[in-house]
């Protein structure tokens, strides 16, 4: 599973739409800062070939990669991380529209359907966001087996300030920034405990 995880990373880092790949390369990028991993010069063209000869699922277009990369990195994590990844999600959402809590306590898609435009603005900006970093949070599980807690902080530091830039605005960023720096801490702690405790399934 973890060569799979690599080839879909590298396929979406070597996507030709420059939005698209930019918060895989930097995830790749951070990783290789950190001495975690090296990137290989293949072209997507080659990554696919690579992933039929393993006989593992070939992604066709962009959006079935992101699918396949979440769903691999989801069943490798612990069960019980997963669990708390989404209550931290709900009591997030919570906190940011109290008053649609009763919609979200019936179900997500509710929940959505009911945010007035500027809600649902900040809603996608900040889901956009947890859902960023904690991608990238699960490849440094993923292969930071051997890395020290130095190494977790300066990943997410690193990840979170790219996240910070590439979705918010200046005025955004000054509403929110100190909230998130505190939701990655959060994250980190988690994935640090999990990582370095070695925590059972």
């Amino acid at each position: 599973m973890k060569k799979e995880i690599i080839y879909l990373l590298e396929y979406l880092s070597k996507s030709e739409k420059s939005e698209e790949a930019e918060p895989y390369q930097a995830i790749v990028m951070a990783l290789e800062a950190t001495l975690l991993y090296a990137p290989s010069r293949y072209s997507q063209l080659k990554i696919q070939t690579l992933m039929q000869h393993a006989n593992y699922p070939v992604p066709q277009t962009f959006q079935e990669a992101v699918t396949l990369l979440d769903a691999r990195l989801e069943a490798f994590l612990p069960s019980s991380l997963v669990q708390i990844r989404q209550t931290i999600v709900k009591t997030l959402l919570v906190s940011n529209f109290p008053k649609k809590k009763g919609f979200l306590e019936h179900s997500l898609a509710l929940f959505e359907s009911q945010l007035e435009p500027v809600e649902k603005n900040i809603y996608q900006s900040i889901m956009a966001y947890v859902v960023g970093l904690n991608r990238a949070l699960c490849l440094f599980f993923l292969l930071g087996e051997k890395s020290t807690p130095e190494a977790l902080l300066t990943f997410s530091h690193t990840l979170h300030v790219t996240l910070l830039e590439s979705i918010f605005n200046e005025e955004e960023k000054a509403l929110l920034e100190k909230g998130l720096g505190e939701l990655m801490g959060v994250y980190v702690g988690i994935y640090g405990k999990y990582l370095y405790e070695k925590k059972p399934v």
